[in-house]
């Protein structure tokens, strides 16, 4: 063999070698040994790019695994760092429940970054605790993550369980309610504190941009503020999913504003056909960004089929679910017998949650004629179509 073939033999297999190493190194793996829980299993949702994760799971669309004696094993691969939510609905005490419902917490579960090649072990007891009072630590986004909730989530606990008391306790004072919702307003003032605090000082961590997604979602912080920060994170992390979310929504909430041209809007419909909203001009469209699991998306559905109905020659809806699995959205559609063009959400350049930085649900968007959005309105109220009628005469 001479030396230029053996040369290039080399660097065939050095390169072979470097993909098999990068390949391995996006297995990531988490063992919890948590003294004080009774639940046989631990539920995880994904937050981040779901497609670059796989996790160890029987069933990935719920996924879950074994728990035995407070011990049980997180595994996987992941193709860029994620954010993991694990809970333990066999365990109640950790929810904030009022009757049938409880109030949402994220004090209520174990969080933590899963990221390629990373190995966690975490032991802690939640013995007497009514919340996951337990923080993995172990590389710098988990140490992140944590000196973010550590802070957070027992004031977000306590502000929880006003809540419930406030709405199950009877027996309550005027003079000691008004105690209570004092002292959660205090609460709600810290808490936002932290979440500027941290997202300004720490913009380039998983932590902090998932935060900032969280921020924008619940209508924490408006996206004015949040351009000056993301122009501070660093190059290595504007790849990931949680920098791309809240970029496109920070451009989304411009771009999508009324008076605007509407952002794209196409992908595949129910019925396997390719839908453009671009094929709709000449017609007002009514954009309606839903979830089967909305209560109010769903209630308010036939007064919006009403509506259009009565203005069938200049409107058309057009859905955009978030958040349902696909057979789930298909059966909902045909059970309901919904008749205008729906599409589900995507990932990237197809997340258009983002790109028209909807902010709740459901949220609706009024497209002109010409493509000009004239009117957008979050949730549900009767002065809604009241508005419509007057901008469609």
């Amino acid at each position: 063999m001479n030396n230029k073939v053996w040369l290039f033999a080399l660097a065939v297999l050095v390169a072979a070698g470097a993909v098999s190493c990068k390949e391995k190194s996006r297995d990531f793996s988490a063992d919890f040994d948590l003294q004080g829980i009774s639940s046989p299993r631990a539920s995880i949702t994904v937050f981040g790019m779901k497609d670059s994760v796989s996790l160890d799971v029987d069933n990935p669309e719920r996924p879950a695994v074994p728990v035995a004696d407070g011990k049980f094993h997180i595994g996987g691969t992941a193709a860029e760092p994620v954010v993991l939510r694990v809970s333990f609905s066999g365990d109640e005490r950790f929810f904030k429940y009022a009757g049938r419902g409880y109030f949402p917490n994220k004090a209520s579960s174990l969080w933590f970054v899963a990221s390629p090649g990373m190995k966690l072990s975490v032991s802690g007891d939640l013995t007497g605790k009514n919340f996951i009072d337990l923080y993995p630590k172990g590389d710098r986004e988990n140490d992140l993550f944590a000196k973010l909730s550590s802070t957070l989530f027992p004031l977000q606990s306590r502000q929880g369980d006003i809540a419930v008391i406030l709405a199950t306790d009877s027996t309550l004072t005027e003079a000691r309610k008004h105690e209570l919702e004092a002292e959660s307003d205090r609460i709600e003032d810290e808490c936002s504190q932290i979440r500027h605090d941290f997202v300004s000082g720490n913009p380039s961590s998983v932590a902090a941009l998932w935060l900032m997604e969280d921020m924008l979602i619940r209508r924490q912080m408006e996206t004015a503020e949040m351009e000056p920060i993301l122009e501070k994170v660093s190059p290595k992390y504007r790849d990931n999913y949680f920098f791309r979310t809240v970029f496109n929504r920070v451009q989304g909430a411009k771009a999508s504003a009324v008076g605007q041209s509407c952002p794209r809007l196409e992908g595949t419909d129910v019925t396997g056909s390719h839908f453009d909203i671009k094929d709709l001009r000449g017609k007002y469209v009514l954009i309606d960004f839903w979830g089967t699991w909305c209560g109010p998306c769903v209630a308010g559905m036939p007064a919006m089929k009403a509506f259009r109905d009565a203005h069938a020659d200049k409107l058309q809806i057009v859905g955009v679910a978030q958040g349902s699995p696909e057979d789930q959205w298909r059966k909902f559609i045909a059970d309901r017998g919904i008749d205008w063009p729906n599409i589900r959400n995507g990932e990237g350049e197809d997340n258009f949650v983002a790109a028209f930085n909807v902010q709740g649900y459901p949220t609706k968007i009024l497209v002109g004629p010409d493509g000009t959005i004239l009117f957008r309105q979050t949730g549900e109220n009767e002065e809604f179509y009241g508005e419509l009628e007057k901008m469609l005469e």
